[in-house]
C-alpha cells in the first residue's frame, strides 16, 4: 500500500490530522477545567505519567525496529515475517505485563498516589495501554508502507469515539477522571478492532527466533532510551507532587496539554520523516533536500511557539457570562506554556538528527542521547522547583531536552553532510524570539495579532519558505 510518495504529502496528512485529533483533546480541556478540581486532575496526570513510563515496556522499541527491518527487507513473505513476528511477541508480552501489574495494582497504587483506593484505575488504565500497543502498532505497519490517508482516518475514528465518550461518561454521567480513563479503553479497543481487517494480509500465525533475536538486538538500546525519554516528560510531575501537592500537578499538568501541540507537529514530523529520510539517504545527493527541511521545521515550529504562547493567555480570559472557557483555576500554569513549547521545539530537532543513528544501527546514541536528558532533568528538578515552582520544572524540561538535540547534532554532523542556509536560521530564530518576548511582555492582542502576522510575512518575503508551500510543512 502506497498512497502518498512525497514527504509534504505525508507531514501534511500526519499533521492534520493529529491537529484535527488534537481538536478534540482541546476541546475537552474546557470540561476537564470546569468539571475536575487541580487535585483531581494531579491525580489522573500521576497516573498518565506512570502510564507513559510503562508503555515503553509493552511497545519495547518495536515501532522502530519493524520501520528499519521492514523496509530493508524487500520480498513480500519475509515482510510478513517480520511483522507478524512482532506483533505475536508484543501480544504475548503485553498480556505478561498486563496481568501483573494487575495482581500488583494495591501496591502500585499507594507507590504512585499514597492510596490503594486507585487500584481500579491503575487496572484500567494498563488494560488499555495493552489493547493501545496492538493497535497502534498494527497502525504503524501503514505508516511504515507510507498510508498517511488510512493512519489519520482510523486515528480520527478513534479520537472522535474517544470525544463522544468523554462527554457521555465525564459530562453526563460525572465519572471524573474514571470516565477519562474509560473513554480512553474503549477508544483503543474499537482502533484496534477497525485496524485489524486492514493488516490482516500481512499477518501469519508465526514467531521466527532469528527474526526476534534481530529486532531484539536493535531494539533493545531503545527501550532505555525509550525510558528515559518518558522519565524525562514525565518525572517531573512526581517531583512536583513531592515537594508541592496534587493540585499543582493538577495545573502544571494542564497547562502543559496546551503546550502539546508542539510534541504533536513534532511527532508528525517524525513519523513521516524517518522512512523519508533513509530513503533519501539510500539515493544520495540529499544534502540540499535535508537543508531545505530543517529550516521549514525551524519555520513551522517558531509559528508554532509565536502563536500558542501569546494566544494561551486569552483562553483563561475569555468568557462567556460566568462561564471561563478554561476554569480560573488552572490560570497559574500558563506561565510555562512557552518554555515547554521551546523544549519541544528541541525534540523536533533531536528527531531531525535521528537520521545517523538510525541508518547506522547505532542505536546505542539514542540511548546517550536521553541519559543526557534524563539526568539534567532529575538533578534540575529537585534544585529548581523547591525554589522556583512549577516555572522550574518547565526550566528543566527545556533545557534537558535542548541537551538531548545538542548531542544528536554533534554525532551527526561528520557522518552526514548537510547543507544550511545560515542566514535564514538567523533571521527565523532571533525574529521569532524577539516578537516572543515583545509579545509576552506587552501583553496586548492586538500588538500580538500584528507580531504573528508579520512573523508569516517575514517566511513568506525573506526567506525562500513559500507559504502557499509551506502549509505542507517540508
Amino acid at each position: 500500500m502506497r498512497e502518498q510518495i512525497s514527504l509534504s504529502g505525508s507531514i501534511a496528512w500526519y499533521s492534520i490530522g493529529s491537529l484535527f485529533i488534537r481538536s478534540f483533546s482541546f476541546l475537552l480541556l474546557p470540561l476537564y477545567s470546569n468539571l475536575i478540581s487541580t487535585g483531581e486532575f494531579g491525580d489522573y496526570a500521576l497516573i498518565m505519567s506512570l502510564y507513559a513510563i510503562i508503555s515503553v515496556f509493552y511497545q519495547a522499541g518495536m515501532q522502530s525496529g519493524l520501520t528499519k527491518f521492514y523496509l530493508e527487507e524487500k520480498t513480500t513473505g519475509k515482510r510478513r515475517e517480520i511483522f507478524s513476528t512482532i506483533l505475536n511477541f508484543l501480544v504475548i508480552s503485553g498480556a505478561i505485563l498486563t496481568i501483573v501489574i494487575i495482581f500488583f495494582s494495591k501496591e502500585i497504587s499507594f507507590a504512585v498516589l499514597n492510596s490503594i483506593k486507585y487500584d481500579e484505575l491503575i487496572n484500567l488504565i494498563f488494560l488499555s495501554l495493552f489493547i493501545e500497543t496492538l493497535g497502534n502498532f498494527c497502525l504503524h505497519l501503514l505508516k511504515t508502507k507510507e498510508a498517511p490517508r488510512s493512519v489519520v482516518i482510523y486515528s480520527s475514528i478513534a479520537g472522535t469515539a474517544n470525544l463522544i465518550f468523554n462527554i457521555i461518561l465525564v459530562y453526563f454521567l460525572k465519572l471524573s477522571i474514571k470516565g477519562i480513563i474509560l473513554s480512553q479503553l474503549f477508544a483503543s479497543f474499537l482502533l484496534l478492532l477497525i485496524v485489524l481487517p486492514m493488516v490482516k494480509k500481512n499477518y501469519i500465525f508465526t514467531i521466527k527466533k532469528n527474526i526476534l533475536n534481530q529486532i531484539i538486538k536493535f531494539s533493545y538500546p531503545l527501550i532505555f532510551a525509550g525510558l528515559l525519554s518518558a522519565a524525562v516528560d514525565f518525572s517531573d510531575r512526581f517531583i512536583l507532587n513531592h515537594f508541592l501537592n496534587s493540585a499543582e500537578v493538577g495545573i502544571y499538568s494542564f497547562s502543559y496539554r496546551i503546550a502539546m501541540i508542539m510534541f504533536l507537529f513534532v511527532i508528525a514530523f517524525r513519523t513521516a520523516w524517518m522512512p523519508r529520510a533513509i530513503n533519501l539517504y539510500g539515493k544520495g545527493k540529499y544534502e540540499i533536500s535535508f537543508g531545505n527541511t530543517f529550516n521549514k521545521l525551524l519555520a513551522v515550529s517558531f509559528m508554532i511557539l509565536l502563536t500558542v504562547s501569546l494566544m494561551a493567555d486569552y483562553l483563561f480570559k475569555f468568557r462567556i457570562g460566568n462561564f471561563h472557557f478554561f476554569n480560573l483555576q488552572y490560570e497559574s500554569g500558563v506561565v510555562i506554556i512557552p518554555f515547554i513549547l521551546v523544549g519541544y521545539l528541541f525534540a523536533g530537532i533531536s528527531s531531525f538528527f535521528s537520521v545517523y543513528p538510525f541508518i547506522s544501527g547505532k542505536s546505542k546514541h539514542f540511548l546517550v542521547s536521553d541519559m543526557l536528558a534524563f539526568v539534567f532533568n532529575i538533578i534540575l528538578n529537585f534544585w529548581l522547583i523547591p525554589i522556583y515552582g512549577l516555572l522550574g520544572a518547565a526550566f528543566a524540561t527545556t533545557i534537558s531536552l535542548m541537551l538531548s538535540a545538542i548531542y544528536l547534532f554533534i554525532v551527526s554532523k561528520d557522518k552526514i553532510k548537510i547543507y544550511y542556509d545560515i542566514k535564514e536560521i538567523v533571521l527565523l530564530t532571533v525574529t521569532a524570539l524577539l516578537f516572543l518576548i515583545i509579545g509576552l511582555q506587552l501583553k496586548e492582542f492586538i500588538l500580538d495579532i500584528f507580531l504573528l502576522m508579520l512573523y508569516l510575512g517575514i517566511i513568506q518575503f525573506f526567506t525562500k519558505i513559500k507559504l502557499n508551500k509551506s502549509i505542507t510543512l517540508i
